[in-house]
């Protein structure tokens, strides 16, 4: 590389590294003016804060949620405490969802350390948060799908970090952080999406390693414990009918082949396509161009990696893809809902990196393609970005909100 080159390598790292600080402040802001502006609570908050203002500590664990709410009932549980000293002032009711986005935002850029070396790249990353309506929204809102993104980070970032671990901490320290990850099925269903893969790992660990035994032993032991208090204080009490129902367009239709390849195309796509806007259509349909390169690289990353990292899940590469078969499978049972934005808020930040990595694959096919699609995409996230700060300070931002228009 020449001296010319050299220079204008640094000069655009030097500029990725501030735009990437500047972009993370904003996306805080935006966060942050977004709770403040106390917006009243919409019918799906006011249903959930109807348990809250009338349930007694023990009635979270025996009774059906008002309004056919479905909730975990220990993150609820927490909620309540935190928010009755202060009357339940909108404020308290909505800052465990803030602390919980920001603390998963705050994960996320330590796990794209991990993958993204190239600062131009970071930056991009972190301006898709930026960009990301859904990703604003539920940060403030009296739902759980901020602990969703919590608690799907956290796990990522273990499995990233697992075996490390495995090799520096003393086998009671490991033990005792391996066993704090089930906990989190309390606060999160979708936790459960996640809770293979350590043991997994560990067991892979433990063909060559017999003092891994004690440790397998007690993660399957909490794992037992945490599923079965989960069921029995919680799934089991869910309004199912109602959730069925309420939630029938969102599942995988077997009631023919047209009807199995619509719903599962039509929710692959939501999946892959929901996260800046869906008002006017028009970003949906911009954002399903950049985010299809994500769809295409989870699936090719997987079988390109899984042999290279020996069969172990440790990285977003190969997580991503069993991830969404899950999601598919317990969409086919009529488990949980395939495609639903809030519902999947947690594989968000994974769609906006496996797209991220999906155009960088375009390099190696024409550099001259690769460098358009990516400054298309810049430039696509910050008119996301301007647009969303205008409905953000004007206090219109909802969770499909109209973005212009």
């Amino acid at each position: 590389m020449n001296n010319k080159s050299l220079r204008e390598s640094s000069f655009l790292e030097k500029y990725s590294r501030m735009g990437s600080a500047l972009v993370i402040f904003w996306y805080l802001t935006l966060c942050l003016v977004q709770y403040f502006y106390q917006r009243p609570l919409w019918n799906d908050e006011a249903a959930v804060f109807a348990s809250i203002q009338s349930f007694d500590s023990l009635d979270f664990f025996r009774k059906t949620l008002e309004m056919w709410q479905v909730f975990p009932r220990v993150y609820l549980f927490i909620i309540q405490k935190i928010s009755k000293p202060f009357s339940f002032h909108l404020l308290s009711l909505r800052l465990p969802a803030f602390i919980c986005m920001l603390t998963g935002f705050c994960i996320w850029l330590k796990i794209a350390k991990y993958e993204i070396k190239n600062s131009l790249d970071y930056f991009i990353f972190v301006l898709s948060w930026a960009a990301s309506s859904v990703l604003v929204y539920y940060s403030s809102e009296l739902k759980p799908y901020s602990m969703d993104v919590l608690t799907a980070s956290i796990f990522i970032l273990f499995l990233y970090n697992q075996k490390y671990l495995e090799s520096h901490f003393s086998k009671g320290n490991y033990c005792l952080l391996l066993c704090l990850l089930p906990i989190l099925g309390l606060l999160s269903y979708p936790a459960f999406l996640f809770m293979m893969f350590p043991l997994y790992n560990l067991v892979l660990t433990w063909k060559t390693d017999k003092k891994f035994l004690l440790c397998i032993v007690s993660y399957v032991i909490v794992l037992g414990a945490v599923t079965l208090f989960a069921y029995f204080f919680d799934m089991r009490l869910k309004p199912t009918e109602a959730v069925t129902t309420g939630f029938g367009d969102y599942f995988i239709s077997f009631e023919s082949t047209e009807e199995f390849f619509k719903t599962f195309g039509e929710g692959t796509m939501n999946l892959f396509s929901r996260w800046f806007g869906e008002k006017p259509r028009i970003i949906k349909k911009i954002a399903i161009f950049f985010l299809t390169f994500g769809l295409l690289n989870m699936v090719y990353s997987f079988f390109m990696n899984i042999k290279k990292d020996r069969y172990r899940l440790e990285s977003l590469h190969t997580i991503a893809f069993i991830v969404f078969f899950e999601l598919f499978i317990l969409g086919a049972l009529k488990k949980y809902p395939f495609s639903i934005p809030r519902t999947s808020l947690f594989f968000c930040p994974i769609v906006l990196f496996l797209s991220l990595k999906g155009i960088g694959r375009v390099e190696r096919i024409n550099k001259g393609v690769f460098q358009i699609i990516r400054g298309v995409y810049i430039v696509f996230l910050l008119i996301m970005i301007f647009l969303l700060t205008r409905v953000v300070f004007t206090g219109n931002l909802t969770p499909i909100p109209l973005l212009w228009g």
